[in-house]
């Protein structure tokens, strides 16, 4: 990071004024999830603001003030987006998964009976699984396998000398077997 010079503060500070401007006139404030609150985008646009005096070239023709709003409002978008990503990805046990259902995501992590499949268990039906896949679809259960050992995406990937982005969809494939597998299901139950 380039550390400001003199001119470059002043500039900061006398135009402090465009980073509450632009937060409260573009950008939905929500105090309940983190990061999307007044003073962490304040915070953002103060950082825009700086990066902007830094960057910031008078022979160019464009007035800093006019420069500075496209790059905190740039700043401010990309910041509330990579939240928002973040966020959808966020699953909260006790979250309700339906409105009628009443049920939270906690509820469906055991069976009826409260009894949940123990490791051992778990890894033997993905061991029978994959002696009955093929392809793509045995390489997903593998994965799975190797993941439920405590492997990361990239370390299977290396294993299989693929990108880790293939390993994802092998084991996205998988996935979506088993979920529909009878055979599986008939041991669950």
């Amino acid at each position: 990071m380039s550390v400001m010079n003199k001119a470059q503060q002043e500039l900061v500070e006398k135009h402090l004024y465009l980073v509450r401007n632009i937060v409260l006139s573009t950008i939905t404030i929500n105090e309940s999830i983190q990061g999307l609150g007044y003073e962490d985008l304040y915070q953002t646009g103060c950082e825009a603001l700086c990066h902007a005096a830094i960057n910031y070239h008078a022979e160019r023709g464009a007035s800093f003030a006019t420069f500075a709003d496209v790059v905190i409002k740039n700043k401010l978008i990309s910041h509330c987006r990579k939240i928002t990503r973040v966020q959808s990805l966020t699953c909260y046990l006790d979250a309700p998964i339906t409105e009628e259902s009443g049920l939270t995501y906690a509820d469906t992590m055991c069976d009826e009976n409260n009894h949940s499949l123990t490791d051992t268990e778990t890894f033997l039906m993905l061991s029978e699984a994959e002696k009955r896949f093929t392809g793509v679809t045995k390489k997903g259960v593998n994965a799975l396998k190797l993941k439920y050992m405590g492997h990361t995406g990239v370390e299977i990937a290396k294993f299989y000398n693929v990108k880790p982005n293939h390993v994802a969809a092998w084991i996205t494939k998988a996935v979506h077997k088993l979920r529909t597998d009878f055979y599986l299901s008939c041991m669950t139950n």
